[in-house]
């Protein structure tokens, strides 16, 4: 493996190519409501992203494989770590109510991990909930934190909002179904993911549905049916009916997350 394709690697399993992908949702949300972005709040969610994600994907396999510990494993706990420094030096700028919103969220991703009491499954083992929390704290993020650092954290209860919001969780549940389709040789069956439930191809018909209403609902929330947004939701459409047990890591991890940089790259340029 030459120095490009581990550099490459690196970039996708660091967690650093989903944090850009919060962020362009994230830029998304400012453009859409016209919210001024400040700095901070990009930083602050580039790299939490970061760590909450290599936390949750490596924390259980660091604590079962400690002796083991690749090159490139060390590399990514050094990220993490180095990451943790921005994270506060943004988080220590946060308002109350914003720092407070953030604590709720980052709360979830702990259960989502640890469970609440010894000898209780964490959210992630919860048969058929993993897929609701990721789009959770996804929304949460990117449509949350753009209110509360403009200071307009009341807003969120509005009905324009709350159709938004509604239209981002199950846009982020429908781009999670290549995920769930991918991991489905190795999720344990108690886990009860959408194709073990229901089956794959019935899986991909809910993801191709729930595109649809996630359009259906962004239109309600304000936006014009603009061709842009139905050539983005066809994309989000064409990659969940590709979607197979056998596409590579990277058809879901690069492909599939570059979608939302694509959306912000779209909606800056033409929206």
């Amino acid at each position: 493996m030459n120095f490009l394709q581990q550099a490459f690697r690196f970039y996708i399993n660091s967690s650093l190519h989903v944090a850009l992908a919060v962020v362009s949702f994230t830029m998304v949300t400012f453009l859409n409501f016209s919210l001024k972005a400040g700095s901070n709040i990009l930083v602050f969610v580039f790299f939490s992203t970061v760590v909450a994600y290599n936390f949750v994907k490596y924390f259980p396999l660091l604590k079962v494989q400690r002796e083991t510990i690749t090159t490139e494993m060390k590399g990514i706990v050094m990220l993490s770590l180095v990451s943790l420094i921005p994270l506060v030096m943004t988080l220590n700028v946060m308002t109350l109510e914003t720092f407070l919103f953030i604590v709720c969220l980052g709360i979830l991703t702990l259960l989502y991990v640890l469970p609440l009491l010894p000898k209780t499954k964490n959210l992630r083992d919860v048969s058929g909930l993993k897929i609701f929390v990721i789009a959770l704290v996804w929304t949460g993020t990117t449509v949350g934190l753009p209110f509360f650092v403009t200071d307009q954290g009341n807003t969120l209860l509005d009905t324009e909002t709350i159709y938004y919001a509604s239209s981002r969780f199950f846009l982020i549940i429908a781009l999670t179904i290549p995920f769930e389709i991918r991991d489905t040789k190795l999720d344990s069956p108690y886990l009860k993911t959408l194709p073990q439930w229901v089956g794959i191809t019935n899986t991909k018909v809910i993801g191709v549905l729930l595109s649809l209403l996630s359009l259906v609902i962004l239109v309600l929330s304000g936006e014009d049916l603009a061709s842009l947004y139905i050539l983005l939701y066809l994309l989000v459409i064409g990659f969940i009916v590709f979607s197979n047990q056998d596409i590579t890591i990277y058809y879901s991890a690069f492909w599939v997350e570059s979608l939302p940089l694509l959306w912000f790259l779209a909606i800056f340029i033409f929206g």
